[in-house]
């Protein structure tokens, strides 16, 4: 994995000192922001870790890695890509730092993998600027308003629970629905979420079912009163905390003669006790706005990336491959219409956005714009499999 590292370095000076060449051409200047912590991985020019790669700084290599191969494969022969890589744990890279450095007077685009402050930091600059900002893998718009150039490509929370909701409603509508409540503030929003899109115009709920409330895990003596041998037990674990959803699965793995659908959180996707036994036995279902298509782009991207770092790609290489491609050949191609064309699906590769403005309540303008595409996905023996496009 260190050549990985050192692969980052040597794409990133390729690309720039490339793109001046040709400066008479149009030429679009793209910004790409994510954590890399190069300042803390070398002293001077030798690499602090040998041969290991510390947990921490895999996320924003991947991310990176997987877009700079995307700016690798864009072909735009009467205009320019520029790509400037911003590594913001670096001392001299900070949000603050590029600001105040003007930076961003003469961005584009800007394509950040990152969360929390550095998030909202982005934001502002998208609007002072005036400057398109795709969030590309933080699941949250922190609390941005009045902000119709930020893009949250990884759905929010609310729009999981609504697809969720709305594969219930559509096949599960006659199931004995049982929902697991956990104590928690972040575990009240979501029940929130169900119980809001359950309702009617008239106020009156749409489905029934029962609700469990617990501390810490949920046990077989608990659900058992609760669970019919006669029809489908449609189970929705309303927690997004892994610990939680290994002990409740535990649980119900042990509970026999009943047929059981266990529906889990977006973060069950990184649970491989799922594709072990007891639990692989189980029918779990999870949304996820990114599912493995198998097509020859996927496998294509899969195979160039291991040539490339001598490892496997992770969804993050993935996301930042298809964002690069996507986005900046949109941009290429719509320029000032940028905004407006945000699903044209020509350079789609594994994900087909659907991406819509969030409206303000108050001014009827958007706040942001956010990808609405969830799938929900089957785990059951160890095989993944799509139900459900969203």
């Amino acid at each position: 994995m260190k050549k990985g590292v050192l692969l980052l370095l040597i794409s990133c000076l390729g690309l720039l000192s490339g793109a001046q060449e040709l400066t008479q051409r149009k030429t679009f200047r793209i910004g790409l922001l994510a954590n890399l912590y190069m300042d803390s991985s070398f002293t001077k020019q030798t690499y602090r870790f040998n041969n290991q790669m510390p947990r921490h700084l895999l996320p924003g290599l991947d991310f990176t890695e997987g877009a700079l191969m995307a700016f690798d494969t864009i072909h735009v022969p009467d205009n320019l890509v520029r790509v400037y890589v911003y590594d913001i744990r670096s001392a001299g890279q900070t949000i603050a730092e590029l600001r105040s450095k003007g930076v961003f007077d003469s961005l584009d685009l800007i394509i950040g993998a990152v969360s929390g402050t550095d998030y909202r930091q982005l934001a502002d600059v998208a609007v002072q600027y005036r400057v398109p900002f795709l969030s590309a893998t933080f699941p949250n718009d922190g609390g941005v308003v009045n902000n119709p150039f930020t893009i949250v490509l990884n759905p929010t929370l609310p729009v999981h629970c609504k697809a969720i909701y709305n594969y219930l409603l559509t096949t599960e509508a006659t199931a004995n629905i049982i929902y697991l409540h956990k104590k928690g503030t972040q575990e009240d929003r979501l029940a929130g979420y169900f119980e809001k899109y359950n309702m009617n115009a008239a106020g009156k709920p749409l489905l029934k079912w029962k609700t469990v409330t617990v501390k810490d895990s949920v046990s077989g003596t608990q659900l058992l009163p609760l669970l019919d041998s006669t029809k489908t037990n449609f189970i929705i674990a309303g927690s997004l905390d892994e610990r939680f959803a290994l002990q409740t699965l535990t649980s119900l793995s042990q509970l026999k003669g009943y047929p059981m659908k266990i529906m889990g959180m977006p973060t069950w996707e990184t649970i491989k006790e799922l594709n072990h036994s007891p639990l692989k036995e189980l029918t779990v279902y999870y949304s996820t706005a990114f599912y493995n298509t198998a097509t020859p782009p996927f496998e294509n991207f899969s195979k160039k990336f291991t040539d490339l770092t001598f490892g496997r790609p992770s969804d993050l290489a993935f996301k930042g491959y298809e964002t690069a491609i996507n986005f900046v050949n949109l941009l290429v191609k719509h320029k000032e219409q940028f905004l407006s064309q945000l699903n044209d699906a020509s350079f789609n590769q594994f994900t087909n956005f659907v991406i819509r403005p969030v409206i303000s309540a108050s001014t009827g303008k958007p706040d942001y714009y956010e990808n609405k595409r969830i799938y929900i996905v089957k785990k059951q023996h160890g095989s993944t499999l799509k139900v459900s496009d969203q």
